[in-house]
């Protein structure tokens, strides 16, 4: 039987997936490197993986329908109106927290691929008060923001902060709305969103919230 998967892999330094959705006619293609196979593999416990492939796959699936899903502060458009891009999502490998950055490299929706990258977190190359003052974050709001960049729980939060922890809960409830997130982790790629569109402007914009 002929499979309906193209499936490759690379050898990289950067940790990327290419994607590319099974239609009427076209069979899914995935290819990944190595190093996004090494971070995927840390990001689950062992005992849930099955077949790295058809997770791989899955993963690509999930991110498709969030990236498609989405028409908030995180997604970008080129001036030409061609490739699409943004941060989708944010896991934790180990140690280490990678967010999900998607570009999507051509615009015929039957050939639509995505790239994903898997990025490494580094909150200390953020201009985050540029980002706060785009996002017009509250004092309050911004010490939060730091917390959760820097990994903290909201029990965390709210030993920090001297707050009780149904206090952060609310705040955590306010920022998803204020910022268009659903999660944790889309706050968080919410802000990491906002700093790569300020990259690029000249000079002169499923873990539960209640945890």
């Amino acid at each position: 039987m002929m499979s309906d998967k193209t499936m490759g892999m690379t050898q990289s330094h950067a940790a990327f997936i290419l994607y590319r959705p099974q239609s009427e006619g076209v069979r899914e293609l995935l290819f990944y490197n190595e190093e996004a196979q090494r971070v995927l593999f840390f990001s689950v416990p062992q005992e849930e993986i099955v077949d790295p492939t058809s997770d791989i796959s899955a993963l690509c699936i999930k991110w498709k329908k969030m990236f498609d899903a989405r028409q908030g502060p995180t997604g970008v458009h080129d001036e030409k109106g061609g490739s699409e891009t943004g941060i989708i999502d944010l896991i934790q490998s180990g140690r280490r927290r990678y967010t999900i950055r998607v570009v999507v490299l051509t615009n015929t929706s039957s050939l639509k691929q995505y790239l994903f990258v898997l990025e490494r977190m580094n909150p200390e190359k953020m201009n985050l008060s540029m980002v706060f003052r785009n996002l017009g974050l509250s004092r309050r709001e911004q010490e939060m923001v730091r917390l959760l960049l820097a990994g903290s729980g909201n029990k965390e939060i709210a030993d920090s902060l001297g707050l009780s922890l149904n206090t952060v809960k609310g705040y955590m409830k306010l920022l998803s709305r204020k910022l268009g997130a659903n999660n944790r982790a889309g706050i968080i790629a919410a802000i990491l969103g906002a700093n790569a569109e300020d990259k690029v402007l000249p000079a002169s914009s499923e873990d539960s919230i209640l945890q």
